[in-house]
């Protein structure tokens, strides 16, 4: 967890110029982004705090999250949408607006797989708008895989420890 908590100030004050820089006040987003973090801590797949990936991380899942929950580009919002209505969440409704939960970036990770934004200037030009390349997509994909796959292992599951780390997390 001595990584996580060092990259936490770091995450936190990304995600609140990103709220503060579009004029809104989402200060409850910020702790999706911290949530997801600490579960990647936890699961020992968050990248050392030295290494490039880990500020890469961070800034995939911050801008990812803006442009789910803001991008007014048409071919963008299809994308998300998509993505989040062919989430295998049985009986859960996703929402854009409800920010980069585990359920949102499982959804993204898996339409990505066969619906890569790469293959798609339109969605990409919406994306480059926050600054989410088709990489930082690749890149969230994996870290959450490898952490649910290693929580799956024990017997455990991603998105109960997800939401337990939501309820802990001070900006909700």
């Amino acid at each position: 967890m001595g990584s996580m908590l060092r990259l936490m100030p770091l995450a936190l004050a990304c995600a609140l110029w990103v709220n503060s820089a579009a004029g809104e006040s989402n200060r409850p987003l910020v702790g999706h982004i911290m949530a997801l973090l600490a579960v990647f801590e936890e699961a020992d797949v968050l990248p050392p705090e030295t290494a490039p990936e880990a500020n890469e991380l961070i800034h995939a899942l911050i801008q990812t999250q803006a442009a789910l929950t803001k991008s007014t580009n048409p071919a963008t919002r299809r994308w998300f949408a998509e993505a989040l209505r062919r989430s295998e969440a049985p009986g859960a409704e996703l929402d854009a607006r409800e920010g980069l939960t585990s359920r949102a970036l499982e959804a993204i990770a898996a339409y990505a797989d066969t619906h890569s934004p790469a293959a798609r200037p339109d969605v990409m030009a919406g994306l480059q708008e926050f600054n989410v390349s088709a990489a930082d997509i690749d890149l969230m994909a994996r870290v959450y895989r490898q952490a649910r796959d290693r929580f799956r292992s024990e017997g455990r599951n991603i998105h109960h420890l997800y939401e337990a780390q939501r309820h802990a997390m001070p900006l909700r």
